[in-house]
């Protein structure tokens, strides 16, 4: 099996292999990058997931993280 080319989400365009340290990755141009932040913008993206109201309650909350002592694990 081949490892096929990482391409570019908007264009398909293939990335060079030092792609992933580009600060534009994983786009290939700052068009591209722009292009996907004008879809989100306008509602064209979505992330469609059933919400959960126990994952909601206190969203955005500062919650203290629980210590594996204290959680019965080690």
């Amino acid at each position: 099996m081949m490892i096929s080319p990482q391409t570019c989400p908007i264009c398909d365009k293939a990335l060079p292999a030092t792609a992933a340290e580009s600060k534009l990755f994983p786009f290939c141009s700052e068009r591209c990058r722009q292009v996907d932040l004008y879809r989100w913008m306008t509602g064209r993206y979505a992330i469609v997931e059933p919400l959960d109201p126990d994952e909601l309650e206190g969203l955005g909350e500062d919650r203290p993280v629980e210590d594996d002592d204290e959680a019965g694990g080690q």
